[in-house]
This record gives structure tokens, sequence and C-alpha cells, in this order.
């Protein structure tokens, strides 16, 4: 099928779907991921996930989507949450970390495995995430905030124990002290960086940024302010890429860096004005629809076996993050309805599950059955969380707000 025959399904589908789901009062990326289940190998087998070409697609709506984020985001405000944040973040990462590798051991997987499938319990969909809080208007609220905030932090985190997951496709299977040391190396070097970035462009009363306003004002083209920030976010993601973490920090840092101090209030209003119609009007439905094309089961295995081991590797990713999560908002100092609302808004682990399984798959770290499991684990999760999220908010929505004791 011709990548524009299928641009035009997904488009016109998950708009349908999500405008379904919108009028309904649930977050459309939920009718969005269901078109991908429904076209995909999964039910009609319209679309593969496989199709040349529309990965690419999938890779550059993950960046718009996670840029996008970024310009609503400025270093301060990340770091006036981050004192509630990392308690978050880092309660909520390693309690679904170890109650994933305790599962699978319990279940007779050995020690390499369940690291892996620790691991891949501990990750957050920051897209998914953000566009939950989107569609319920809560991304610009302190809620909200904390709970971008904290998924920032939570894939820091995973990309530390991703990296060190990674190093078991080595001969040996052995993590050493020295793959430790290189990936928090790799990861204090990227923030490092960012800070220095911020650091240059505010010194000397922001001397830099007032030069750039400067020549923006010059260019003759209307499409050169947009090609100038999305340079500056790409140049940001590859960064990111060749120091050896997610590409998905970078693209973040690139939105959250770009502001009004840097290329003046006009083209800033003007520049999310423009990403925001681009992300969501085209790129965004199909990075969703695609997270709903790799869910597939086959009928190899035995049904009611996998059924009960996916009842509990959904029970114990569901359980162990939230309850991670509640607990580290709680040792923040927020209240019970708020640390639960956290809790729910982190659960959701979207595409960034599915391309890690998929990594297990080709390094021979697991095996079919687990990435069948682990492929569920993230297609519900990432269909669970906004419902629960939607309902939760509709019932306790002030109470949830109200962040303070």
């Amino acid at each position: 099928m011709e990548i524009i025959l299928v641009i035009i399904l997904v488009l016109a589908f998950s708009r349908l779907m999500g405008e379904l789901f919108e009028r309904k009062r649930f977050p459309a990326v939920i009718g969005e991921v269901l078109v991908g289940i429904i076209l995909g190998p999964m039910a009609l087998n319209l679309i593969s996930p496989d199709i040349p070409g529309f990965r690419v697609l999938v890779d550059i709506g993950l960046f718009f989507l996670v840029f996008t984020a970024g310009l609503e985001f400025s270093l301060a405000t990340i770091r006036k949450s981050s004192s509630r944040a990392f308690p978050i973040s880092f309660m909520g990462n390693n309690i679904a970390f170890f109650t994933g590798l305790m599962m699978a051991l319990f279940l007779g997987y050995n020690v390499e495995v369940g690291i892996f499938i620790g691991a891949a319990f501990s990750l957050t969909a920051l897209p998914v995430a953000l566009r939950i809080l989107g569609d319920m208007k809560k991304e610009n609220t302190e809620f909200g905030r904390i709970v971008i905030t904290s998924a920032i932090y939570d894939d820091l985190f995973s990309m530390f124990l991703l990296g060190l997951v990674f190093s078991l496709s080595s001969p040996a299977s052995q993590i050493t002290p020295w793959d430790v040391i290189n990936i928090s190396l790799r990861i204090f070097l990227f923030l490092g960086m960012i800070l220095l970035i911020d650091r240059l462009l505010r010194w000397r009363c922001g001397l830099i940024a007032r030069y750039i306003q400067h020549y923006i004002r010059k260019f003759r083209s209307r499409e050169g302010e947009f090609a100038v920030v999305v340079l500056f976010g790409m140049a940001l993601a590859l960064l990111a890429e060749y120091i050896g973490i997610s590409f998905i920090l970078g693209a973040f840092y690139g939105g959250v860096l770009i502001g009004e101090r840097i290329i003046g209030e006009r083209v800033y209003r003007k520049i999310k004005t423009t990403f925001s119609a681009v992300t969501f009007g085209f790129f965004a439905p199909i990075f969703f629809v695609y997270t709903g094309l790799n869910f597939y089961l086959s009928g190899e295995a035995n049904l009611p076996f996998i059924s009960l081991i996916a009842l509990v590797f959904f029970l114990v990713a569901m359980g162990g993050k939230m309850s991670g999560a509640y607990l580290g908002a709680r040792l923040g100092n927020i209240p019970h309805r708020s640390s639960l609302g956290i809790g729910i808004a982190l659960n959701s682990r979207g595409l960034m599950e599915l391309i890690i399984a998929t990594y297990g798959v080709e390094l021979g770290i697991i095996d079919r059955v687990i990435f069948s499991l682990l492929t569920l684990v993230s297609i519900t999760t990432t269909l669970l969380s906004p419902v629960l999220l939607a309902w939760y908010l509709q019932k306790h929505g002030k109470e949830v707000e109200n962040l303070e004791r």
C-alpha cells in the first residue's frame, strides 16, 4: 500500500475516532490508538507498521510532539517543579523496576530477563502523558507541570536502566561497574551541556539572545523563523543521540530553551501556534495510530496461559508504577488525592516500551512470548491511563489541582 494512501487512512479515521471520543469527554489519544488496533494486524490487517517510510514519519512525529510540549516550559519552570517531581520519578521508577524483577524471578525467568522486564515496567510514555494532559487542558496547571516534569525524570532514569540492560547483550551477559559509570556520565554530560547553553543565552543580560532576535527579524521568508527553530530542536535531539541517550530528551530541551527572551515575543507566539497545528493536526495522530498498529498477539501459544500471565504482567506493571509514584508524591508533601492522580497519569508506557521490547528480541534477551506480553502491557496502559485519569479528574478535579496541604 502506498504511503500516501496509508497517511490518508490514518488521518481520516483517527480524526473521526478522536472527535467521537472527545464528544464523549475522553482524550482523543484513545481513539487514535484504537484506530491503529483496528486497521493493524490484530483486526482488519489493512496497514502494517513495517510499511517503508511510515516509521520515519513516526519518528518525526515524536520529535514534533515532544518539542511542542517543550515550548510550554522553561528551565525555571522545571526547576520550580523539580523538588516535588524528583522523588515521584525516583520512587516510581525504582519500585516499578524491582516489582518487575521480582515478578519475573517468581515466574521462573532468569535474572537478565527480569532486569529487562523491570526496566520496561519503569518507563513512562512522555508523549502520551503530554497528549492526555493537553486534551484535558491540564498541561499548564501545577498538577500538569509536576506530571510532565516527573515524566522527564522518568526518561532520565529509564535511559540509565536501559543502558545497563542493553549491556546484557554482551557475551558475558553481566553488568560491570564501568557500565554504570558510563551511562551516568552520559546523562550528566547532556544535562550539563543544556545548562551551559542556557547560561550562554543569558550571558551579559541576554546579549546572544538579542543578536538572535535581530537576525531573525531580517528573514524575508515567512518560513525562515520556523526552519531556524526546527533546526535548533533537531540539533539538540541529534546531540542527545550522539551522546548515547534518547533523542526525545534532546527534542524536549530544545523546546524548553527556545522562549520569548530568545526569539522575541511575536515570533514565539507565532511559532507556538504553527507547531501546535502541525503537531496535533498531522504528526500526533500518525504517532498514536502507529502505537496501536504494533499490538498483535498470535494464536501459537497456549491462550489460557498467556491470558493469565498477561494479567499478572499488567497488574504488576500498573501497581508498581502507581504505588511508587504515589509514595514519591506523598514524600514530596503532596496530598492523597493529587498523589493518586499523579500515579495514574504516569502509568502509560506507549511507544517507548514497544521500541525497547523490539530491541530486546533483536538482541536475544527476551523471546516472542515476553515481547507479546510487554506489547500488551504497553497498549493496555496507554489505553487505560487516559480513561482512568479522565474519570478521576472529573470526580476529584478540584482536589487534585490543590497540591497544597
